[in-house]
């Protein structure tokens, strides 16, 4: 046979082919696709009723238990139920109900004779005798007959009774108890209600900003192989711990009340006056959060609570200079490191020069040619391989020969470096300080400059700026990638202030999970960055004002801390505390302030009611009140705070202290600081006196 007709033959075969042999092969395919459809249309009714149950059915029943409506109810009701004869019938019920209870035949025989007789003189005189004594003989026998009824019939009436006895006594205890003072004096109507706090400040709320901001926590709650959709189920699942910051439990509008959380993304505000609470609940937030963490105390009582539990997540840090408590440092951290970059060396002097305040007298006009000046001698520092002691020596002696060993010399050092390395306004700035006539200026600005860094003055504080033996250096980078802690602690003094070191090492940390945070999925930290800031206002005054508008939107959690709103304006001004306050997604505000401008502001954001007022003319009329007026806010219990969180209404919570948890775990061992001071002055490299001898 040719080529042709093999080819012919080909072409001709599957026209022959038995179309029986096809439907059979075509069966499996349609069975497979039946199958799947069947498969895909389960897993869509099981997320609908998942979703139906966990997003409405399950709120809504927590929603009518909890509501408001019950103690209205209970007020109405409870001048009826405490009147005489309902608490003997009340007492006759619960007689009734622990006979049944106790002994369920004789009781029930007993209930059915007593039945029986009392029907019957009834029906004497009412003439239905014959009647209710039979309806009286049936129950009695069915009592008699079935023990099991008689003690669910005994348990109702022993509930019963015992509430209607209980219920004046209780009536006149809780308005004594706390959170009957607080109910009584703010009242249940205007605050947020059970809805406003599920819908913005719940688990559930955080937890859906969770999966909609950290690619890891939407991957855990989607169902392989199905939907990208997340699961309900799953999402009300995950941890709240890993997705919001606990902020207490209302106890106002709801019945019941609700835990309160502000997601990872929102900027957290603690306004309170000393001693009132605001470290209490710093020390839960440190504790829970999930990421990295970096807080800043003025005491050790923050990592004395928190280190051990932290040390559970990744490795914990201690930076104590000036070594309160007795407790040393774990770390250096030198402000001069990695300012050969020229825009770190001038965003680590602004917030040196920053973190100084100055006083009314025009001093503020020489902050930005002190940044400029500061930021050319760290730069020089760096580029030479100095410390931060010489530094100081420079600012301490503007100089401009270099021979003197002052600022002249930082000058020559920046003038010989490569080119290309230093930028010529860095030089033509600090020439221009060095050369002028104007000595007013020039000291103006050195004394300024003076004040940011006279810390290096303290030998214990200067050891742990410079490269310290003993100790380990801190890396940024490696701590914002890992999940470990980092501890700031420091005193407010009015002179040689600390404050100046840890802004600057707290700005390095936030400029370094910046630049990480550019470089992950959706552009944040995942998991975030937590900045607890413990008296923000005194020992690391940041600038908080630029900080708040995109911090979260890069994954890094900012809380903060001061003692009063006018605190804020001290230290930022007056437009740098409204953005700051305005910036803040979840204010707390803790009771014991008195300046009326401050009440005024935190009343207003409450908002008000209407109450209720009787007339002269029996007519009842509605009154506009405050929600929470000035006085009452100022009369907050110990352990609550007003809560006032975006656009959800103001709600009262109350916290407990940290030290109160059973978890805590006792921090690690830290060397004494005069330990750490000891050898380090025993190893012949301290700072100072070695910059000095040079």
């Amino acid at each position: 046979m040719s080529a042709t007709e093999l080819r012919s033959v080909n072409s001709v075969e599957p026209s022959g082919r038995d179309p029986e042999r096809l439907e059979d092969s075509a069966l499996p395919t349609a069975v497979g696709q039946s199958l799947s459809r069947a498969a895909a249309f389960r897993a869509a009714v099981t997320r609908f009723v998942a979703a139906v149950w966990w997003w409405a059915a399950w709120p809504a029943l927590r929603a009518g238990v909890s509501s408001v409506g019950w103690a209205h109810l209970v007020e109405r009701a409870a001048p009826v139920l405490c009147r005489g004869r309902a608490q003997v019938a009340a007492l006759v019920w619960l007689a009734i109900g622990t006979a049944l209870v106790c002994w369920p035949s004789p009781a029930a025989f007993a209930t059915g004779g007593v039945l029986v007789a009392t029907g019957a003189v009834l029906g004497i005189r009412s003439g239905l005798g014959a009647a209710l004594a039979a309806a009286g003989v049936v129950v009695g026998l069915g009592l008699w007959c079935l023990p099991t009824i008689a003690v669910i019939v005994g348990s109702v009436a022993v509930v019963v009774g015992a509430l209607v006895v209980a219920l004046p006594v209780a009536r006149a205890v809780y308005p004594h108890s706390v959170r009957g003072r607080v109910r009584t004096a703010f009242g249940t109507d205007g605050w947020a209600g059970w809805w406003d706090l599920h819908r913005h400040l719940s688990a559930h709320a955080v937890r859906a900003a969770a999966v909609a901001t950290r690619p890891s926590v939407a991957a855990e709650v989607t169902r392989p192989g199905t939907s990208p959709r997340p699961a309900p189920g799953r999402v009300e699942r995950v941890p709240v711990s890993r997705c919001g910051t606990w902020l207490g439990r209302s106890v106002v509008g709801p019945v019941l009340g609700l835990d309160c959380y502000a997601a990872h993304r929102d900027v957290v505000g603690q306004v309170a006056p000393p001693q009132t609470g605001k470290t209490a609940l710093l020390g839960h937030h440190i504790l829970d959060h999930c990421g990295p963490v970096l807080a800043t105390s003025t005491k050790i009582d923050l990592f004395e609570n928190c280190a051990g539990g932290r040390a559970e997540h990744g490795p914990v840090h201690l930076f104590n200079p000036e070594g309160l408590g007795d407790v040393g440092s774990t770390v250096w951290w030198s402000p001069v490191a990695g300012c050969a970059d020229p825009q770190v060396a001038a965003a680590r002097a602004g917030l040196m020069v920053g973190a100084i305040e100055t006083g009314d007298d025009g001093g503020d006009r020489w902050d930005q040619w002190s940044v400029s000046v500061l930021a050319a001698l760290l730069m020089a520092a760096d580029l030479s391989g100095r410390d931060m002691a010489t530094v100081a020596r420079w600012v301490f002696s503007p100089s401009a020969d270099p021979r003197t060993g002052g600022a002249g010399e930082a000058l020559a050092l920046l003038s010989g470096a490569p080119a290309g390395r230093v930028p010529a306004g860095t030089v033509d700035a600090l020439r221009q300080i060095l050369a002028t006539d104007a000595r007013k200026t020039r000291d103006s600005i050195f004394m300024t400059l003076s004040e940011a860094v006279k810390f290096m003055t303290d030998p214990q504080i200067a050891a742990v700026a410079s490269p310290s033996p003993g100790a380990n250096e801190f890396d940024a980078v490696e701590f914002v990638c890992g999940r470990g802690a980092l501890f700031l602690v420091g005193s407010d003094r009015e002179h040689a202030s600390i404050a100046p070191l840890l802004a600057a090492l707290t700005g390095h940390v936030f400029e370094t999970a910046k630049r990480v945070a550019a470089t992950r999925r959706k552009g944040r930290l995942d998991p975030p960055l937590g900045l607890f800031l413990d008296e923000a206002a005194l020992i690391t005054p940041v600038p908080l004002d630029r900080w708040v508008a995109d911090a979260g939107g890069r994954g890094i959690h900012i809380e903060w801390a001061v003692q009063s709103p006018s605190q804020l304006a001290q230290r930022w001004g007056a437009r740098g505390a409204d953005t700051i306050w305005n910036a803040t997604n979840a204010k707390l505000v803790y009771g014991g302030l008195t300046l009326d401008d401050d009440l005024e502001k935190v009343s207003t954001l409450c908002g008000h009611r209407y109450e209720p007022t009787p007339s002269a003319d029996g007519n009842e009329r509605y009154e506009r009140v405050r929600v929470c007026p000035p006085d009452r806010l100022r009369q907050l219990p110990q352990w609550h705070a007003v809560l006032i969180h975006r656009a959800t209404p103001a709600t009262i919570v109350r916290i407990t202290p940290v030290w109160s948890r059973k978890d805590l775990l006792p921090p690690p061992t830290v060397p004494a600081a005069l330990e750490r001071a000891a050898s380090t002055v025993e190893s012949g490299t301290e700072p100072a006196s070695g910059q000095q001898a040079a």
